[in-house]
C-alpha cells in the first residue's frame, strides 16, 4: 500500500521564525485594534474569552498545575495567569524559537515555570503526573498525519503490517473507530497519540482546538456562514510545511473510552459575535468589497471551521 506520513517536526525545530504565515484565532484577536475584535460581543483577547468560558465549566480553584503544549507566542498562557496565578506552569514546544518567545512573554510573572523543548509525543509520562489542565490550542493539526490509506489493511493480521500501518490498525481496534467511507482516507495519528497520552496520564481536564474536517454551521446562520468540509482530514499548505484538519469524532472516541465527559462545539461557543447589519452585509456579499471585509469574513468562518473538545474527569475517579 502506498501511503505518506506527513510531519512538520523538522520545520518547527529548524526553520520556523514567525507565525505570521498562520492566521490563528489567538493571533488575530491579540491586537485590541483588530477589526475582528470589533465584531465580538465581548471585545477581548482569545485567552481571556477562553478563560471565561472554561471558568464556567471547570473548578479553577482546584487547578494548580497548568500545562500548555505548543503555546505559540505565549499570549494565551499570559492571559490565563493574569486572571489566575497558578502554582505551577509547564510549557512544552518543539520549536526553540517559539519557546524563547514564550519565556519572554511570561518572564515577569511569579510562579514555578518549566519550559521544555521537545516533541510532546516524546515527553516522559512523569512530566504529566500532576497536571490538572492541559491546553493544546490550534496546534494538533501540526502533528503527524498519515494519508492515502485504504481500508483493506484493517482486516489484515497486525503482525503482517508495517510499523505505521500496525499503529493505525491498533487505534482502530482499541477505540472502535468507524470504518472509513472514503476510498483513500487520512488519519491524524499524531493528534490521536497526543490525546491518548494525556488520557493515560489521567489528566483530569483537557482542552483541544483546531481546524476540523467535520465542522458545520447550525442554527440561524447556516445559510449565511459557509463552511466546506469533507469528513476526511484535509491538507492546509503553509510556508515550509503542511497541516491537516482534524477528525474530531476520532478524538471523541478516545476520550469516551477513558471515561471522560466531553463537550464539543465550534469555537464560536466561546467567541460570540454580533450579527450587525454591516457584518451581515459582509457575509452575504458575493465577494469582499475591501481587504478589511475579507479579513472579517475569513475570521467569522473560522469561528466555525475551528472546533474544540473539552474533556473532564475527576482526578481520582473510576478508570
Amino acid at each position: 500500500m502506498d501511503f505518506t506520513v506527513h510531519s512538520s517536526a523538522d520545520y518547527h525545530r529548524q526553520d520556523l521564525r514567525t507565525l505570521g504565515w498562520e492566521t490563528t484565532l489567538c493571533n488575530t484577536l491579540a491586537d485590541h485594534r483588530s477589526p475582528c475584535r470589533m465584531t465580538l460581543k465581548i471585545k477581548d483577547s482569545y485567552g481571556n474569552l477562553l478563560f471565561d468560558y472554561l471558568n464556567g465549566l471547570l473548578p479553577f480553584n482546584l487547578i494548580t498545575h497548568l500545562l500548555e503544549v505548543g503555546g505559540g507566542y505565549g499570549w494565551l498562557m499570559r492571559d490565563f495567569i493574569c486572571r489566575k496565578p497558578f502554582q505551577k506552569v509547564t510549557m512544552i514546544d518543539i520549536s526553540p524559537h517559539l519557546l524563547d518567545r514564550q519565556k519572554n512573554a511570561l518572564k515577569d510573572f511569579p510562579g514555578a515555570f518549566s519550559f521544555r523543548e521537545e516533541d510532546f509525543l516524546e515527553t516522559p509520562p512523569m512530566v504529566l503526573e500532576d497536571v490538572d489542565l492541559a491546553l493544546l490550542n490550534e496546534n494538533i493539526g501540526d502533528y503527524p498525519t498519515i494519508t492515502d490509506l485504504t481500508k483493506d489493511f484493517l482486516i489484515s493480521s497486525p503482525s503482517m503490517l508495517s510499523p505505521d500501518l500496525k499503529l493505525v490498525w491498533e487505534f482502530f481496534a482499541r477505540y472502535g473507530l468507524p470504518e472509513p467511507q472514503h476510498p483513500a482516507f487520512h488519519i491524524n495519528i499524531g493528534a490521536l497519540m497526543a490525546l491518548e497520552k494525556l488520557c493515560c496520564a489521567h489528566v483530569p481536564f483537557i482542552f483541544l482546538s483546531e481546524h476540523s474536517c467535520e465542522a458545520a454551521v447550525a442554527g440561524a446562520y447556516r445559510d449565511l456562514i459557509h463552511v466546506s468540509t469533507s469528513d476526511n482530514p484535509e491538507c492546509i499548505i503553509l510556508k515550509g510545511h503542511d497541516e491537516f484538519t482534524i477528525q474530531f469524532s476520532h478524538l471523541e472516541k478516545i476520550g469516551r473510552y477513558y471515561g471522560y465527559k466531553i463537550i464539543r462545539g465550534p469555537v464560536a461557543d466561546f467567541i460570540p459575535f454580533e450579527m450587525t447589519a454591516r457584518l451581515r452585509a459582509i457575509m452575504k456579499a458575493p465577494s469582499p468589497w475591501r481587504d478589511e471585509d475579507e479579513i472579517i469574513r475569513y475570521f467569522i468562518e473560522d469561528l466555525y471551521k475551528y472546533e474544540y473538545l473539552l474533556l473532564s474527569k475527576e482526578k481520582h475517579g473510576p478508570e
